[in-house]
């Protein structure tokens, strides 16, 4: 009888451990306009030239809020950039035709087309020269910046990217 309470312990010790190992790898952050999914850099290597040139990083968010979003800014490393913002759609489902390391799909969208519970990808572009506003300090790094319906700049700190595999076009 006492072997069988040894082994259920031992055995209730590994489940344990096991579970407190266990590291969620995406950490979604809330905000009253929307909700961090993941924030990562991915790079898309040539076959099919892209449109704009980007940075590589990404962020998915969870739009809540009644008012569309107008335009997103990131202040990151390399300066302030326009972002680029599209509806995303996660891939449950690959077919051959998917790249390996693709996980959305995206489609282009207006501001005005964005409702409450849509997710969307940010994604900083190169491309255009836009003073940075006043109202900006110069000290945020590693921030979006955006304005829903007519507010004035909102801010959101980024404190964690992650990096993901490349995607390779054929």
């Amino acid at each position: 009888m006492k072997v069988k309470y040894f082994l259920f312990f031992i055995a209730c010790s590994f489940t344990i451990a096991a579970n407190a190992q266990s590291k969620k790898t995406t950490k979604k952050k809330n905000y009253p306009y929307f909700t961090l999914v993941e924030a990562y850099v991915q790079h898309t290597l040539p076959g099919i030239p892209s449109q704009l040139p980007t940075t590589g990083e990404h962020f998915i968010i969870v739009w809540k809020a009644a008012k569309f979003p107008e335009t997103f800014f990131w202040r990151g490393e390399d300066g302030w950039l326009p972002c680029k913002m599209v509806k995303a759609h996660k891939i449950t489902e690959r077919t051959k035709s998917t790249p390996e390391g693709m996980e959305y799909t995206t489609a282009h969208v207006k501001g005005d087309e964005i409702h409450i519970g849509d997710t969307l990808e940010l994604t900083p572009v190169i491309r255009g020269r836009f003073p940075v506003p006043p109202e900006i300090p110069k000290t945020a790094k590693n921030t979006l910046f955006f304005k829903a319906g007519k507010s004035g700049w909102l801010s959101f700190p980024v404190e964690n990217i992650g990096r993901k595999q490349d995607i390779v076009n054929p």
